[in-house]
């Protein structure tokens, strides 16, 4: 193969695999969006869904009991990349008691041209993917010793902020 043919090719593979692995991403999201409206019709609230379904596994996702909040944020932003690849987002701060990374666009719950489509199609508004996500991030991180939860800012950007806990607080 001559060099300008095998580069063509190369960039047509690399299209083909990122369509698929966009649309693995999208079935990915619909099936967890489905569980969260399945859970709601059987009457759980977002939280006790996310109770239920990230309540154990996050000590051997890590690979440690009690890693610093920046190794634990830059692990969530490796699967984020995987899992997402329409959100885009910066860790801002990355430190042993405090990570903080902002979403730029798109967010968890949703993402592409219409974010919310996939959650409207189920019966769920924002502000049920909102309550979920929150608490799935609040009961993941609790078991490797961190609070970590992501809260909306203005201008539709998310902030998540992971920390260690306060030794003896107030």
């Amino acid at each position: 193969m001559r060099g300008r043919e095998s580069t063509h090719l190369h960039m047509e593979n690399k299209d083909n695999t990122r369509r698929s692995w966009r649309r693995t991403a999208l079935g990915r999201l619909k099936f967890e969006l489905a569980g969260l409206a399945f859970a709601r019709k059987h009457g759980l609230t977002p939280e006790e869904y996310a109770d239920h379904l990230w309540s154990e596994g996050a000590v051997k996702w890590m690979g440690k009991e009690a890693p610093m909040a920046a190794e634990y944020l830059e692990k969530e932003a490796e699967a984020f990349r995987t899992l997402c690849p329409e959100v885009t987002f910066d860790v801002l701060k990355a430190g042993s008691e405090y990570a903080e990374l902002v979403f730029k666009s798109g967010c968890l719950g949703g993402w592409g041209k219409n974010q919310w489509a996939i959650a409207k199609s189920l019966g769920l508004g924002k502000g049920h993917v909102c309550r979920y996500c929150r608490q799935a991030f609040r009961i993941w991180a609790k078991q490797l010793g961190l609070e970590a939860c992501p809260e909306p800012k203005l201008g539709n950007v998310c902030v998540l902020q992971a920390r260690k806990p306060e030794k003896n607080p107030p």
